[in-house]
């Protein structure tokens, strides 16, 4: 399974961005603007959903279209949206899209080979200067506080993580077999699997040269993974209980439960401008998070596989609450020691599980959280806690990378170069036609449905107060993130994987802004009366919105998990014959070309020295079967050997 992650490209995209201009246009029903504004907007929102249709429909009904053509609809696209902002008659925000043509008409004339790219990009700008010309209507005030109106959300969040977790299980279960589909899964399980039996490293074993895989390295007799130990110490009590598959399910829920507490902390944010928000608004906001975030279809494959990303992305949303939390006024000591263990845990586990993630995003909340330490909202309760709970978390990944590879500040990346040197991490700028890969607008407009970045955009540009406190924190981590993945050689034009996962944190983002926008609309679906509006001018624009959601996330399914199914099944196929075969004590050698696949994705052994029983040895021939099958008999006298051949179908057979 690689880019762009589908069984048709156009026809996906096309779906994601249909539904993304539907939720806008709900947006515009909903939100007040004026007559004017309203329609000159609608225009430039299906002016960017179509744009990639234009030219091929011209040419189809016998026209010759103009050179540019498609460039100057997305210039249109644009051009309509400033009107929306003049017709409003708010001059500043008038300005800022007027200002932003410029730059989006340069970009569409540099990138090249990326039509829906610049399609999604448009889109997404639109979006944004929706959310900056109007707010959602402020509710009345209530007498009583807000924690007595919201009351508790314990069952509501423990509904979220359930669902999400049980949907990722399925996924798990039915599209990806419980199986592993990369080198890098089983990488993280054999580390995951040496944790479990508390130890730091594997003992290599004799003849590790036939039992190699791509990202376990040996180095003086150690066997590692090369990842850093977030992940993988996440990973090893689901090990200890045999239920391995479970982590990234688990992960997925911790993930949507974040995400709805985010989603309601960020939409509290209006009540400083003014009165308390009504606590179904701020329900609703956190609910709808959470269910944008668990629905993306490739994010649901990732959560049932054991990649680490969906975990990464968690870990995010939650050290974003618990700053917001940490930095709120009258925090009491309880909740201060709470939320600065939450915040530090979070973060340094996000660093220790993927190092440049936790860095670029942990920048924009070091940021705010410096910003709030100055202002005096920050008690020092949670800023010892915090500081505490980091700590540990530093010092912990720091002492067992010191263990693995005998030398401080180090990592297992830095010996990939030496085992792979093709694979080597190399950084430079992205050719015209490359800056796709990292900036996946349109592969991540149907991978992450129903998260979206036009709607993510509109929802936080209405944030006001510590809300957009937040904004700006996602953004400087966010950004240069985004700069640096793009910046990276690997995986331009081609990627393993399940989606455009490296990019997997705008979720967060994304997710919250949805939430925030949608907020509004479910509410007033549900009151009696809106200022004499009818029943379809309150329940219409959720009512348009649910539609999206349901009609593109179910257009888009059946064309991206079949391939991941049949990726899955092709990749486990010589583990599943060995399990059919009820093979015991055996040692299988494959041949090359077994599965299809690279024979350094084969030799998935749990660590030999820690793991004795298990029933069967893979190992690879290394093209020299016989050399091989000497060396693995006498290091395994009490196990017969099998020979494994095959891509579609796998063979077995006693070795002679």
């Amino acid at each position: 399974m690689h880019t762009p992650y589908t069984l048709d490209f156009i026809s996906s995209y096309i779906a994601a961005q249909t539904g993304a201009a539907l939720m806008l246009t709900a947006l515009l029903l909903f939100w007040r603007l004026s007559t004017l504004s309203r329609a000159t907007l609608f225009v430039g929102i299906w002016l960017a959903a179509v744009a990639v249709y234009v030219e091929p429909t011209a040419i189809s009904v016998g026209f010759k279209p103009p050179p540019h053509l498609f460039r100057d609809v997305l210039a249109f696209s644009a051009v309509f949206a400033t009107l929306g902002a003049l017709f409003m008659r708010r001059p500043v925000v008038a300005v800022l899209a007027l200002a932003g043509q410029a730059p989006l008409w340069m970009v569409t004339g540099f990138i090249k080979d990326s039509d829906c790219e610049l399609a999604a990009l448009h889109l997404a700008w639109i979006g944004l200067v929706i959310g900056l010309l109007v707010q959602p209507p402020a509710p009345p005030v209530t007498a009583r506080t807000r924690e007595e109106t919201e009351g508790s959300y314990r069952l509501h969040d423990l509904a979220v993580f359930a669902v999400a977790t049980v949907l990722a299980a399925l996924v798990g279960v039915f599209i990806m077999g419980k199986r592993d589909g990369s080198a890098d899964e089983w990488a993280y399980t054999f580390q995951a699997a040496v944790f479990a039996k508390g130890h730091v490293y594997a003992n290599s074993p004799r003849c590790q040269n036939y039992l190699d895989t791509y990202y376990v390295f040996e180095d003086m007799g150690r066997l590692f993974s090369q990842y850093t130990p977030g992940w993988p110490l996440f990973m090893a009590p689901f090990v200890k209980v045999h239920a391995i598959w479970l982590s990234g399910p688990f992960s997925m829920g911790l993930m949507a439960w974040g995400m709805a507490r985010l989603g309601r902390s960020a939409v509290r944010s209006f009540s400083s401008i003014g009165a308390p928000l009504s606590p179904r608004v701020i329900r609703a906001a956190g609910t709808w998070a959470g269910v944008l975030s668990m629905l993306g279809t490739t994010v649901l494959v990732n959560g049932g596989s054991r990649y680490s990303h969906v975990f990464v992305t968690g870990l995010y949303a939650w050290s974003l609450e618990g700053l917001l939390m940490v930095s709120t006024p009258g925090l009491t000591r309880p909740r201060q020691l709470r939320w600065g263990v939450v915040l530090g845990f979070a973060s340094g586990l996000m660093l220790a599980t993927r190092p440049a993630d936790g860095a670029f995003l942990g920048f924009g909340i070091a940021v705010l959280f410096a910003y709030a330490l100055v202002r005096g909202r920050v008690g020092w309760r949670a800023l010892a806690s915090a500081s505490a709970a980091f700590g540990l978390w530093s010092a912990l990944t720091l002492v067992i990378l010191r263990l693995q590879l005998g030398q401080w500040w180090t990592t297992g990346y830095s010996l990939l170069a030496v085992n792979h040197p093709w694979a080597a991490i190399k950084y430079s700028w992205p050719e015209p036609n490359q800056w796709k890969y990292g900036l996946p607008l349109a592969t991540g407009a149907y991978c992450w449905w129903p998260c979206s970045l036009p709607l993510g955009l509109a929802g936080l540009a209405t944030l006001r107060g510590r809300g957009r406190g937040l904004a700006v924190a996602m953004a400087l981590g966010c950004l240069p993130y985004t700069a640096y993945i793009t910046s990276l050689e690997f995986g331009r034009g081609y990627d393993w994987g399940y989606g455009p996962r490296y990019a997997m944190v705008w979720l967060v983002p994304m997710a919250i802004g949805g939430g925030v926008a949608l907020a509004q609309l479910s509410v007033a679906a549900r009151r009696h009366t809106l200022g004499g509006a009818t029943a379809l001018a309150r329940g219409g624009p959720l009512a348009l919105a649910i539609f999206a959601v349901a009609s593109t996330w179910l257009r888009i399914v059946p064309l991206v998990w079949p391939p991941v199914a049949e990726h899955t099944r092709r990749h486990s196929s010589l583990q599943r014959a060995i399990e059919d075969a009820h093979l015991e004590d055996a040692v299988v050698i494959a041949s090359e070309g077994t599965t299809g696949f690279s024979d350094l994705d084969l030799a998935t052994n749990l660590p030999v020295d820690l793991y004795p029983e298990q029933d069967a040895i893979i190992a690879i021939d290394r093209h020299n079967a016989n050399e091989a099958a000497e060396c693995l008999r006498a290091a395994f006298p009490d196990r017969r050997l099998y020979s494994a051949s095959g891509a579609s179908e796998i063979r077995l057979a006693p070795w002679k």
